[in-house]
Order: C-alpha cells, then structure tokens, then sequence
C-alpha cells in the first residue's frame, strides 16, 4: 500500500485515521482501500494528497509542502476577447520532479476533480496540464475558427474544431462553454 510506504504507518493504523481527515473507507481489497472524500477537498482525490494528510495527523510531517517558487520569464498573454469567459489566466511550470505514468493519472483525477466540483464543470475554471518539451512561448490564450485542426488528447487523427465538438466526449460534454 503506498500510503503505508508514504506515512512509515501500518494498514490498521492508517486506516484508523481516515476518519478524522473526514475521509469514509467504501471498500478494502488486499492492499488497495478505496476512499470516499468531500468535493470540497480535492486534494483527497489523490494517495499523495492523503499521503500528506495522514502525515501532518501523525506527526510525521507538519507545516506546509516548501516549494520553490521563482519567476520563469514564460509569458502567457489572453487575447481580449476572451477575458469574457476567462478573466483570469495564469500558469506555473512545475520542473526538477520525475514523473510517472501512475502520477499523471493522479493528477489527471485531480484536475478532473477541480472542474467538476470548485470550476462548475468547467463554467468558471479549467486546469490544463501539459508536457513542456512540446511548448513554445509566449503562449497566446484565446478562441480559434471552429475549422482550426488539431489532435486532441486521447486521439491519433487531426480534427477539426467542429469535429471534436460533435464527435468526442468531451466535445459533447463541454462544448457550450
């Protein structure tokens, strides 16, 4: 169990505690327990997330996650006439860490999470998570022609704007934002 390897704390224990971080235990099997945690706590949609609850709880790590935080010299700039549905945009470049493919699930289930519950699906934030080594700045944030073609994300094949919209999931669902 990795929240057994995160917080040097037994099953039994961690399990114990689940509770006070207001966390209920669904189902267990074997080493995997499967939480159910309020939409007001996002960071819960994670083992990390749990992982660093359980460990201020117990005393095995206290205070807040120290980052590093400095300035990059990346610019994002937001086309006007987007500022209507998005007044705000910003970004950070996470770098230095390894990532694995079991991390960028968590932080897809994550990011999901925030759309759903604290973005209004979508309505009032969105999180996007990208590879740097395939970006280029400055970025330009704005609306693009629905003919503009792109792959997106779970796809091998180019499509148009309109295409997605009509044709995939998440075009479906979020399109009339």
């Amino acid at each position: 169990m990795r929240l057994q390897k995160m917080t040097g704390r037994p099953k039994g224990k961690i399990a114990r505690m689940l509770p006070y971080l207001g966390l209920d235990i669904e189902s267990e099997d074997g080493d995997a327990v499967r939480i159910e945690y309020s939409p007001n706590r996002p960071d819960y949609s994670t083992d990390y997330g749990v992982a660093l609850g359980l460990q201020g709880m117990l005393g095995v790590k206290t205070g807040m996650v120290k980052m590093r935080i400095k300035k990059s010299g990346r610019r994002i700039m937001a086309k006007p006439a987007i500022s209507q549905m998005r007044p705000f945009v910003t970004g950070i470049a996470a770098t230095g860490g390894r990532v694995n493919d079991k991390m960028i699930k968590q932080l897809m289930t994550l990011q999901e999470d925030l759309h759903a519950g604290l973005g209004r699906n979508r309505v009032k934030s969105s999180v996007g998570i990208h590879d740097m080594d395939h970006i280029t700045f400055p970025i330009t944030y704005g609306s693009a022609n629905r003919s503009h073609r792109f792959v997106p994300l779970g796809h091998t094949e180019e499509m148009s704007i309109s295409k997605i919209l009509s044709d995939t999931v998440v075009g479906r669902d979020y399109g009339y934002i």
